[in-house]
């Protein structure tokens, strides 16, 4: 089989399985086992990266396909399939891990250290997915799994390759091939031809287990956002004529005040320093195409926009395409002349107050002025800001009971733009306890003595930090058991093993630690069924 050429995304997967494979000839310390933990956020990092791109990428495609439903007809389904054979795909691999086992667990409240030592142990996966020297049905379904999203991900790309022999479809049907294939044997380091899903998960720690589930699901992810992009390259390279071009006017601002200039450029589908037109007229006005160009090949324009009002930009970019006949491209849009704003717009997403200890995100906005110049700052100094230079900041107060946001900029025509606009400041609400996900209700006693206590903030209140409970207190019937972390004691376990059917279980005096510490007195009331 011909080796695949490798991404940079591939590389880096790559790279960390090296480390990964280092890690496990090692002795299982707590500092390896932390290791683990963080490659595994590193990977799901990349995966919420790769998820961004993915979308991207289909987003192009269904824009090409409403522009030319003939032309993309068979990308557009096979974007569709794709979507379906992943997703599933990637569901089923985050239904693997224990449901009951958190991802973070912080040891230290004021760090926040994240600690992975609480997942050493083999157990879980090797109960899971082998007996004895034969598998459990839910190995069985993990092998027939990953054979199943390869063999349909190589059958889909086949059909889009079919005829055409394009080497990234068939670097792509390598790199699957190459990475997955659970239905095969494994020589490890002692010589010895083991099956691929004893040799990758019997014996490991729990911690190590679940890294390499999230390290698959980079493979599927990345898989699918490689096949789009050459999906979309491929059309691109057919339809990469001048005559299939279009003109776009791209403007700097999104609107523009009297006695400004309008600034912006012609972009012609693609950048090209070759693309050179031979003449180009906007607005009856004839421009010298050689000084128009940028290095991009963009057409510069620049002109004044006139009074307040909607406003028309017109005319035609010329080109001449080897010794064929002139091509001429009609250039039209659109722009507004409004009056100068005296105000900012300030949006705390999810609601209008600030939070103390929190990371608010705050959406800034001056019309006239691009969201990366513009400025903000506070008068009384009490809160930290940080931002992305695209209007998205974050604010984090830490004391007082308002603060005055100031915000400033310089619109085009030099004129200066200052405003402030004041918010409350408050304590975070208390989060709501649930038991099992629930605040009340009837429970089996098998769920019980496996549910954990949680907390998450209101959701009306737009809080996307967690919640770690540190400790609580039980009553099962008349008795009280103390439990550190957010799970039963054994002590209260072995009562509730023998409680009857109809007793009533209390979580109280919860003490939790999240945008706040403290203890909160009453938590969920449940009755065994």
């Amino acid at each position: 089989m011909a080796a695949a050429k490798e991404s940079p995304r591939q590389k880096m997967i790559n790279l960390m399985y090296l480390v990964f494979i280092a890690m496990l000839a090692l002795n299982m310390s707590k500092e390896v086992l932390q290791s683990f933990g963080m490659i595994s956020e590193q990977v799901e990092n990349n995966n919420t990266s790769l998820s961004d791109r993915i979308v991207t990428f289909e987003k192009t495609i269904d824009i090409n396909y409403e522009k030319e439903p003939k032309t993309w007809m068979e990308k557009k389904a096979a974007k569709d399939k794709l979507e379906i054979i992943t997703s599933n795909f990637v569901s089923y691999l985050n239904s693997l891990p224990r449901e009951d086992m958190p991802k973070k667990y912080v040891k230290n409240i004021k760090d926040s250290i994240v600690d992975y030592e609480i997942m050493d142990k083999p157990d879980y996966y090797d109960e899971k997915f082998f007996i004895g020297e034969t598998y459990t049905n839910e190995g069985k379904e993990f092998i027939q799994e990953i054979v199943s999203f390869r063999n349909e991900f190589v059958e889909l790309v086949d059909s889009l390759n079919q005829g055409k022999s394009d080497e990234n479809y068939i670097a792509i049907i390598n790199q699957v091939n190459d990475l997955l294939r659970p239905d095969e044997k494994v020589v490890n380091r002692d010589g010895v031809s083991m099956d691929w899903i004893r040799y990758h998960y019997e014996g490991f720690p729990e911690v190590a287990s679940n890294t390499k589930l999230t390290v698959l699901k980079a493979n599927a992810l990345g898989f699918q956002a490689e096949l789009l992009s050459a999906m979309i390259g491929g059309q691109y390279k057919i339809n990469a004529t001048l005559a299939n071009f279009d003109a776009y006017v791209v403007s700097d601002q999104a609107a523009y005040f009297p006695g400004s200039k309008f600034s912006g450029k012609i972009i012609l589908g693609k950048k090209s320093k070759n693309l050179e037109p031979q003449s180009v007229e906007i607005n009856g006005n004839q421009l010298d195409p050689k000084e128009s160009l940028n290095e991009d090949g963009a057409i510069i324009l620049d002109f004044p926009v006139g009074g307040i009002g909607s406003r028309e930009i017109l005319g035609s970019v010329v080109f001449v395409e080897g010794d064929n006949e002139p091509i001429t491209i009609p250039v039209k849009a659109e722009y507004e002349v409004i009056n100068k704003p005296n105000t900012a717009s300030v949006e705390v997403v999810g609601r209008n107050t600030l939070f103390r200890n929190y990371d608010n995100e705050v959406i800034i906005s001056v019309p006239g002025i691009a969201s990366n110049s513009v400025k903000l700052t506070t008068k009384e100094n009490n809160a930290k800001i940080t931002g992305n230079g695209n209007g998205l900041y974050r604010i984090r107060p830490s004391k007082g009971k308002k603060i005055d946001l100031v915000i400033s900029g310089v619109f085009s025509t030099g004129d200066n733009f200052s405003d402030t606009k004041e918010f409350f400041i408050r304590r975070a609400p208390e989060p709501t306890v649930l038991f099992n996900g629930k605040e009340t209700g009837n429970m089996a006693k098998k769920s019980i003595m496996n549910a954990a206590v949680s907390a998450i903030y209101p959701p009306a209140y737009g809080i996307s930090q967690s919640v770690v409970i540190t400790s609580f207190k039980v009553k099962i019937g008349a008795r009280t058991f103390d439990c550190s972390g957010n799970r039963l004691s054994k002590a209260a376990k072995g009562y509730l093993q023998r409680a009857p059917v109809g007793f009533d279980i209390t979580i109280k005096d919860i003490l939790y630690a999240g945008i706040t510490s403290g203890t909160k007195t009453l938590g969920p009331s449940i009755t065994i069924n």
